[in-house]
């Protein structure tokens, strides 16, 4: 009887001390896991807010890119390098604000000191791609194109000595290394290549260019009894199933005029809509003939 008197005795103040230990054990465990619901919480509110930002911004690409393709009065009005703004006053709950930038055709692709876009002359180059002239390989993956780019100044006055001809596709392959060419060139009276700097194949504007420049002075020259011309070349995208849905040829005179010609009446537009801390950003070619948008490239922040 003692014993276990002596037993029960020993064993008073077990529960209380399991009771701290459990205590101890709960705090150490409850505070990390409270304070990383409380993070995942905010985190999921920010990005919450994120992605509503980034909704209204594409709301506001959208309303743009519809206005531009309606060619709206504030659009209508605008001359290239000139900016519209305005406001959204509630997407999702958000204001936006959009920017709506016509840019030059030739922006990227020439420098300013090159050419100057308030003196054009057009009606006097063409560009084609002949029936036929289009060789896809799948086995290998790669799509040849023949072009050739004609010029006929018959009916014009003055002289044009050419400092530089240029032909751009979009929209881009991927990357400038994919693309092959200019090779296989035919140039025919009054275009040659006598006096040639440089060929260069750039990537520019969501798709690439190639460039022919020549010594200043000393290009082609165009008047009245030298009236047509053209330069033919090859070139190779190494996708097989790439094509072209915009292209644009462009020379470049003396005078830093420039004169250019398109498959359809393109437009150039840079688009940026901001939202809170977010702004989305697009670049995009528009053809004004069929009333299409194709955009060349789409960033967010």
């Amino acid at each position: 009887m003692k014993l276990f008197r002596r037993t029960a005795y020993d064993e008073k103040g077990q529960i209380l001390l399991l009771s701290l230990v459990i205590l101890v054990v709960g705090f150490l465990v409850m505070t990390p896991l409270l304070s990383f619901m409380s993070t995942n919480v905010k985190s999921t509110t920010m990005y919450q807010g994120k992605m509503k930002q980034s909704y209204a911004c594409d709301a506001g690409i959208e309303d743009a890119t519809f206005k531009v393709i309606k060619n709206v009065p504030e659009v209508q009005n605008l001359d290239e390098g000139d900016t519209w703004t305005y406001q959204l006053s509630s997407v999702n709950g958000l204001p936006v604000t959009v920017t709506v930038t016509k840019w030059s055709m030739l922006d990227g692709l020439l420098g300013s000191d090159e050419y100057r876009p308030d003196r054009t002359h057009e009606s006097w180059m063409n560009f084609q791609v002949p029936t036929g002239e289009v060789t896809r390989n799948y086995e290998e993956d790669w799509v040849e194109y023949t072009c050739i780019l004609g010029f006929d100044y018959t009916g014009c006055s003055g002289n044009r000595k050419i400092q530089s001809i240029g032909v751009y596709f979009a929209p881009s392959p991927g990357v400038i290394e994919m693309v092959n060419g200019p090779y296989d060139e035919i140039a025919t009276p009054v275009i040659t290549f006598e006096n040639l700097v440089s060929t260069q194949t750039k990537a520019a504007a969501g798709g690439f260019a190639f460039i022919y420049r020549w010594e200043e002075s000393k290009g082609p020259e165009f008047n009245g009894s030298n009236t047509t011309g053209s330069l033919a070349f090859k070139f190779k995208v190494f996708d097989a199933d790439w094509s072209y849905t915009s292209s644009f040829i462009w020379a470049t005179v003396l005078s830093n005029d420039v004169g250019y010609v398109t498959n359809s009446q393109l437009n150039r537009w840079l688009i940026q809509a901001s939202s809170g801390q977010t702004t989305a950003k697009v670049e995009a070619l528009e053809d004004d003939e069929n009333g299409t948008v194709t955009f060349l490239s789409w960033e967010r922040n």
